[in-house]
């Protein structure tokens, strides 16, 4: 999968360097399909300021490499040689012996983050983006020099150091592409939901591309079955978990228990079906779960104890 990432941004850039020829000496329609190119993936923008880059600076790496160089009257550089009778060999040339300005910000990097099976981790990615993963959870981490793309397992919220190469999150089905954003992304079984606090995503199909959704901030989106949801949401409410609280809405009392566990804390087994459904509401505290179950017992006809590691919960 690695391997693949990296030939993938290295035909882009390669791609990127024919559409500057192209750009330069076509059409109309070649600067119509070009503009179309563009449009395609934020990598394609990103690739195409690189090998602007890269051929800008050019004739000094060409010097270094013993090359002879001279400036054309449009001012980009050009290689002399019997090579040049081949098309485009200016171009290609000028971007090998620069090969090393295309990557001049950063090589490519690759991370791992697990949360630990009980608690929370906070971590700090390699691009400076901030990241936290319920318990259990984990992102992998893959930059490039024109991508930064993390793959996630579970549950994580990301406040997204802002750069000229997109950041992607993919979960399940679904790809969240952004630029400098705080939100969060939870897969539950077939289910991704995408929670944006602040700044601008774009939630995508990840086989298609296509844009399912551009939620503003305070707004959910749902994917599951082919079908997505839009909702408002209070986003201070929905990523309260980073700080270790559970803030329930006449949520069911079956999820409040998970998101215990989700979040570190013991399992609650609910032993009664007809318990699972009783809406809660209020503000709990994720690593006290025998104030969250007293509080429970006070208000609904339930009993619980403690079993092993855990807890029980049972109809009075």
């Amino acid at each position: 999968m690695m391997a693949a990432r990296d030939e993938d941004y290295t035909r882009i850039l390669q791609e990127a360097a024919q559409w500057l020829e192209r750009a330069r000496r076509g059409s109309a329609i070649d600067r119509r399909a070009f503009r179309a190119w563009l449009e395609e993936r934020p990598e394609h923008v990103v690739a195409m300021e690189l090998v602007e880059r890269a051929w800008r600076q050019a004739p000094a790496a060409a010097r270094q490499a013993g090359l002879q160089v001279r400036v054309t009257a449009s001012r980009r550089p050009a290689l002399s040689g019997r090579a040049l009778r081949a098309p485009g060999f200016a171009l290609a040339a000028a971007l090998a012996v620069a090969g090393g300005v295309v990557f001049w910000n950063q090589a490519v990097q690759d991370q791992q983050v697990v949360a630990p099976a009980h608690g929370v981790a906070v971590a700090t990615l390699i691009d400076g983006t901030r990241v936290w993963l319920t318990a259990g959870s984990a992102v992998k981490v893959h930059v490039s020099p024109i991508s930064r793309v993390v793959t996630l397992a579970g549950e994580g919220g990301f406040d997204v150091r802002h750069q000229w190469r997109p950041f992607t999150v993919t979960a399940g089905d679904v790809q969240v592409v952004d630029r400098g954003t705080l939100f969060s992304v939870a897969q539950v079984g077939a289910q991704v939901d995408v929670v944006l606090a602040r700044g601008a995503i774009e939630v995508k199909d990840r086989d298609t591309g296509a844009v399912l959704a551009t939620p503003s901030p305070g707004q959910k989106v749902a994917v599951a079955n082919g079908r997505t949801t839009l909702s408002a949401v209070d986003p201070d409410t929905a990523m309260a978990w980073r700080q270790g609280r559970i803030v329930a809405e006449d949520m069911p009392l079956s999820t409040v228990a998970a998101r215990f566990e989700a979040l570190g804390g013991p399992h609650i087994a609910i032993r009664d079906a007809r318990l699972r459904q009783i809406g809660v509401s209020g503000t709990y505290s994720a690593q006290d779960a025998v104030a969250f179950l007293t509080a429970m017992q006070a208000l609904y006809p339930i009993v619980w104890r403690r079993v092993g590691d855990g807890y029980e919960v049972r109809h009075r």
